[in-house]
């Protein structure tokens, strides 16, 4: 499989989970932790979530793996539960989910910039480094 090729050659610990699930409890609780703690405390949500689902195979669709991340970030399961129940993110997901699909993301990781197409997917580090490269040219 293409991931697990790229994934071994860039030392990126992974067992991709056969199936997907959906992600949007864990998008809609990244927002809340974004809303709380800031964009820097949104990553390190995101990157222990993108490591459960990569390589614990965890449902991330499920609350008893999201919630427990969430409190790692000082998020109450309480709080997690309330803005699910009130929708209050899903119209930031709804508005980044669309804004992907208008520039081309199809997969992640996924990296954009306004007005341009994004660069998607996993890849070496040196194409990685050209691509970035190239559209800092772009840019100017």
């Amino acid at each position: 499989m293409r991931l697990e090729r790229l994934a071994q050659e860039v030392g990126l610990p992974i067992d991709p989970p056969q199936r997907n699930v959906n992600s949007r409890f864990a998008l809609e609780t990244a927002e809340l932790v974004r809303a709380r703690k800031g964009d820097g405390e949104a990553g390190a949500f995101c990157h222990d979530v993108s490591r459960a689902f990569f390589t614990e195979h965890a449902n991330i669709s499920k609350r008893e793996v999201i919630v427990p991340i969430a409190g790692r970030f000082g998020i109450s399961a309480s709080d997690v539960e309330t803005a699910w129940h009130e929708r209050r993110f899903s119209p930031t997901v709804d508005a980044f989910m669309e804004d992907g699909q208008k520039v081309g993301v199809r997969g992640v990781p996924a990296m954009g910039w306004p007005n341009r197409r994004a660069i998607v997917g996993l890849m070496p580090p040196t194409e990685l480094v050209l691509r970035l490269r190239n559209e800092a040219a772009v840019s100017r």
